[in-house]
């Protein structure tokens, strides 16, 4: 009975393999990596070029995805808010830059992992402008859409600043305004914002220091900190606003992370930073410069501020009225039978009235 079922059990069973062999989904040839991960070099891409002459840049950009990816670049117009805080990219082509800009592969294909080296041609006619300003947005050619039908579309911006040699071209950089962002603090940190005004017709880049001293002179500063560590650049005839921290103090708040990603202040008591209990006026000293045909132009500017640790203050003034509270306490103590001693002693008894009729 057995031998006689096996041919019918081996036939069922290469029927349910070929049934589920049949049915097996697909497997794509061109798969889509879900993650995009580029990297450019340099960022933002700064040049200084020759009205008439054809200038080539190189721009490196790599692949840190998991897949192939099929790529573009192209010239995109941006925007930027009054204190140049916000940067709003378009989706426009500047036409001022559309006859004169080319690459050397518009679209090209990464493998994960490797560099792409991207040649920008800039071919800027005789009667350009001064400066300009635009982004290079790689992207994906063919962007994958996700089950609900939306368009997943990676994209790269690399801002490009263009400063044109020619004749007439000037920075003039101003410094708008110089200010604390508090005039009185009880702890530091204190931040100090400098508002940078291009008032030329060329791109320029500050850089310098803030010093700090004790009253009102600085000559001897105790911090210095540095002016546009992020080496941003300030385009013609716009704002922008530059921030340093001062927070080489005791107590001093730090900025925790909490485990959901949100921040908080919280005051840090580091005693090995006794020694620098800030409290008193202080002045900032600002000294930079910027870049005006070859040549460094400073500019100057001053705040003052000051540090005021009340409730330290306020506990120090209740500990030493304590103090001498307890230490007269103990000085009327001790001088009380002193002074009784001392005034007994004194005492002069009173001699007996004489009789009138003796």
């Amino acid at each position: 009975m057995i031998q006689g079922r096996l041919p019918k059990l081996a036939a069922a069973a290469i029927l349910v393999v070929a049934f589920l062999v049949g049915f097996q989904p697909p497997v794509s040839a061109d798969i889509i990596p879900s993650d995009f991960n580029l990297q450019v070099t340099p960022s933002p891409l700064v040049a200084t070029v020759k009205p008439g002459i054809k200038t080539q840049i190189e721009l490196k950009i790599r692949n840190g995805g998991s897949g192939s990816e099929q790529l573009k670049i192209e010239p995109r117009s941006f925007s930027l808010s009054n204190d140049s805080s916000k940067v709003t990219l378009l989706d426009t082509t500047p036409p001022e830059i559309a006859s004169w800009i080319s690459f050397s592969q518009p679209k090209f294909t990464i493998a994960p992992g490797e560099w792409e080296n991207e040649a920008v041609t800039l071919n800027v006619p005789k009667d350009a402008g001064f400066s300009y300003s635009f982004a290079l947005v790689v992207s994906r050619q063919n962007p994958p859409k996700a089950s609900s039908g939306r368009v997943i579309n990676g994209s790269l911006a690399v801002f490009t600043l263009i400063n044109v040699d020619r004749p007439g071209a000037s920075t003039n950089l101003q410094i708008a305004s110089f200010t604390a962002s508090k005039h009185v603090y009880e702890y530091l940190p204190a931040t100090l914002s400098v508002r940078f005004h291009n008032a030329g017709n060329t791109i320029a880049q500050p850089y310098g220091n803030i010093f700090i001293g004790r009253g009102s002179a600085s000559q001897n500063p105790m911090a210095s900190l540095t002016v546009n560590k992020t080496h941003g650049y300030i385009l013609p005839n716009t704002e922008r606003t530059i921030a340093a921290s001062w927070s080489d103090g005791f107590p001093a708040y730090q900025i925790i992370q909490n485990p959901d990603g949100t921040t908080k202040q919280k005051l840090a008591w580091n005693w090995g930073d006794l020694s620098k209990l800030r409290i008193g006026r202080y002045t900032a000293h600002l000294v930079a410069v910027y870049s005006q045909n070859g040549r460094d132009v400073p500019i100057e500017g001053s705040v003052s501020f000051w540090v005021i640790p009340w409730k330290i203050l306020i506990g120090v003034l209740l500990v030493a009225l304590l103090l001498l509270f307890a230490l007269f306490m103990l000085l009327r103590t001790i001088a009380r039978p002193i002074w009784r001693r001392l005034r007994k002693k004194n005492t002069v008894p009173e001699a007996p009235e004489k009789a009138e009729n003796d």
